[in-house]
């Protein structure tokens, strides 16, 4: 493995559910060791509950003040803060502030970023279809915890 230095600018740009997200490092060049994506988020943005089976998520908040509910718990996340979300633990995100937040997520082992490539690469509307994004996160151990009835 060689050292990796992705610049500012640098990285692979996608959208995920209305999310500008940019993967700053891919597994491929880790050797599957982590991957780190940058997500852009808008007012009240951020995933729905969710809980990956193979890897764990470690966040890191670079502007604004997040809420982030795991393992049940709630708790409000400022610049500077470091979450970490074990793998098999339901998890999710909402983005507080008036202008765009930025978070870092460390992603270990790698290989979950190509869930991202893979919704990215939907239109908008093929992303609006929820049977077929479900079926996308399957493949990539991932749970979406939908509301009740939906």
């Amino acid at each position: 493995m060689q050292p990796i230095l992705t610049s500012p600018d640098g990285g692979k740009p996608v959208n995920v559910l209305g999310i500008p997200m940019v993967i700053r490092l891919h597994g491929r060049n880790t050797g599957g060791v982590l991957s780190v994506v940058e997500s852009h988020d808008v007012p009240g943005g951020g995933p729905p509950p969710h809980i990956h089976r193979r890897e764990d998520e470690t966040f890191q908040i670079l502007e604004g003040d997040y809420e982030f509910t795991v393992a049940g718990k709630t708790f409000i996340a400022g610049k500077g803060a470091t979450i970490f979300a074990p793998r098999g633990i339901p998890h999710t995100y909402r983005y507080l502030g008036q202008t765009p937040g930025r978070l870092m997520c460390v992603i270990t082992p790698a290989g979950f970023e190509g869930f991202f490539e893979d919704i990215g690469a939907l239109s908008p509307q093929q992303q609006q279809d929820i049977p077929r994004v479900l079926e996308i996160a399957k493949t990539y151990g991932l749970e979406i915890l939908l509301p009740p009835g939906a």
